[in-house]
């Protein structure tokens, strides 16, 4: 076959498809997310005529779908799955998923008397009951045995006095939406994901990229052999559970046989709900696993392995698809383990990192998590993966670890991992990285940046949350309920003093080292007056010890008091310093 082939099928040939399993929708078994105005849209745009857009599928000679004989060509599709769920919903009656998942109809009710002025179709909610001229549900007239004659005389019986000169054309062409044909776009099983997705880009007219984990995510729905349907669901549930945890009652009531599989059993305690530092989504999860479990970090690998493509073009492995489907359920099972995601959420937090926003980017914290569950795979011990996992948030951080080619990188981590064991591989990248010179003068450096969500200064902050400083002036109140409750950034030294003293650019009043983090009184008391002018009131209100205690633990020193404008440089070269050194303190004591 070549890389595509475009053929044409009527809506009812893609139904029946749909119906005897040849084409699978991996979505079918999903929340429906369409909203009933876009079922009607969809079907009054097929009785104008109008197209309805190519439907692309993926050949797959690899998958058994329940209720499939041998034999023949399985297809999954890729783009249109709400085309179809729509359709299937309005024209045979088959029910939908809510948020919930508990089954729903959509009905569509159709007006074959309808002026020019009125609607043909609406999504039907029994306000039009008392309107005789409206059907309620059409998929009455696409039902097996139906007959015109037996409804025309039905519907006239409830329409006297209208006329029908209409009628049996509006039925027809309604009727006739099944004979609509769509274009449908076959692909070859043996296409790369990269090229799929190049020919999604071309062929659909909205420009809208091919998403690699969405595709990733239909390839395991389809795999009921290899339990991909509860793979898919354990993702997608847990997702669920962590931001709705009540959602756990929908799933006894709807979903007993899945609660009753080892993925359903693992998700019992998700009825606690997420720990906010770590919300991932079903991408997250594909990316942690393909990491931890297979090396690899692009989705399309995950896709070849669980397709059984080997690296010999066209051989395909039943082996290697069902040892590649094993290695995806034990690392989905992995990443939701309450002992695994507690812990990893708890050595975060120890390690300082315990507000969200401390968080550099979801990334990175998805780097983490894959490097922790390798550490569980080689035996660590709680207290091993939380003191290193401490480490190597920060290390990413300070260092830019995973900036500029991070695919490489984290494959590159994953084979020393495995070759040489975490801690040894985290004691060479430490002394090969963090060195003098580097404490001395690369990372005061880096905070010099005027981005106070800078990653190193990031790292600075959960050092202060993990040595337990109280924010700065405020000796009852800890900085990280200050900043974890999304205080804003003051300066140390206010942009209107710098600038009389000759300093105007953000360069120099917008660097990190010039910025901390108040609570509401504190930044009333100090009203962005210079340290001189506050100096008094201060120690009055708090008493000199408790300002020399907490300059202390901000890095700062009484000098803050007396900057004139020959020291402001000098100042901030020394607290870029003082920074820096507390971060070595800190990363040395994780």
């Amino acid at each position: 076959m070549d890389n595509y082939k475009i053929t044409q099928y009527s809506v009812n040939h893609i139904l029946n498809f749909v119906q005897c399993d040849q084409i699978a929708i991996p979505e079918i078994q999903r929340p429906f997310v369409w909203k009933g105005k876009e079922v009607r849209d969809l079907i009054d745009s097929l009785y104008e005529g109008y197209p309805i857009g190519y439907l692309i599928v993926w050949q797959n000679t690899q998958v058994r779908l329940k209720g499939f004989g041998k034999g023949g060509t399985k297809k999954i599709l890729i783009d249109g799955q709400q085309r179809v769920t729509a359709l299937m919903a309005a024209l045979t009656g088959k029910e939908v998923l809510d948020e919930h998942y508990r089954s729903y109809r959509i009905r569509i009710g159709f007006n074959p008397l309808a002026g020019e002025e009125e609607e043909h179709f609406v999504v039907w909610d029994g306000s039009l009951a008392d309107d005789p001229r409206w059907i309620p549900d059409i998929s009455v007239l696409f039902a097996r045995g139906y007959s015109f004659r037996t409804f025309e005389k039905e519907y006239k019986s409830r329409n006297e006095g209208q006329d029908f000169s209409n009628l049996e054309e509006a039925i027809d062409t309604l009727r006739g939406i099944t004979k609509h044909q769509v274009g449908v776009i076959e692909l070859s099983f043996l296409l790369d994901i990269d090229v799929v997705s190049e020919i999604f880009i071309r062929i659909n007219l909205q420009g809208k990229p091919l998403n690699q984990e969405d595709f990733a995510m239909s390839k395991i729905s389809v795999n009921e052999q290899y339990d991909g349907d509860y793979i898919r669901n354990c993702i997608d549930y847990f997702c669920h559970l962590l931001k709705e945890p009540s959602f756990f009652a929908d799933l006894k009531q709807n979903e007993p046989d899945f609660l009753a599989s080892p993925y359903g059993k693992a998700l019992s305690w998700c009825t606690e709900g997420a720990d906010e530092i770590y919300m991932p989504a079903y991408t997250d999860v594909l990316k942690v696993v393909l990491i931890s479990y297979f090396g690899k970090s692009k989705i399309g690998d995950l896709v070849n392995l669980l397709s059984g493509k080997t690296k010999k073009r066209g051989i395909i492995s039943k082996k290697l698809a069902k040892d590649s489907f094993k290695s995806l359920g034990q690392g989905v099972r992995a990443f939701v383990d309450e002992k695994n995601y507690k812990g990893f959420c708890k050595a975060l937090r120890d390690a300082g990192y315990g507000s969200s926003r401390l968080i550099y980017s979801q990334s990175v914290i998805n780097y983490c998590y894959a490097m922790y569950l390798l550490m569980g795979r080689q035996g660590l011990t709680e207290k091993e993966k939380a003191s290193l996992i401490g480490k190597w948030m920060t290390f990413a951080l300070i260092t830019g670890h995973y900036q500029g080619a991070p695919d490489s990188v984290v494959v590159r981590d994953y084979e020393n991992v495995m070759a040489e064991g975490a801690a040894s591989y985290m004691e060479q990248l430490a002394d090969l990285r963090l060195t003098a010179d580097f404490f001395d003068g690369v990372l005061p450096a880096k905070y010099a940046s005027t981005s106070s969500r800078s990653a190193a200064f990031i790292a600075y902050l959960a050092s202060l949350c993990a040595r337990g400083a109280n924010a700065l002036y405020s000796p009852d109140t800890s900085f990280e309920e200050v900043y974890g409750g999304k205080g804003e950034s003051s300066q140390i030294l206010p942009k209107a003093y710098l600038a009389k003293c000759g300093f105007k650019t953000r360069e120099i009043y917008g660097q990190a080292a010039n910025l901390t983090y108040l609570t509401a009184e504190t930044r009333q008391m100090l009203r962005r007056r210079e340290p001189a002018a506050y100096k008094e009131a201060l120690e009055k209100a708090i008493g000199q010890d408790a300002v020399m205690a907490s300059l202390k633990a901000h890095d700062l020193d009484e000098t803050l008091f007396a900057v004139t404008d020959k020291e402001v440089e000098s100042f901030f070269d020394k607290r870029r310093k003082a920074m820096a050194k507390a971060v070595e303190t800190y990363y040395k004591g994780l």
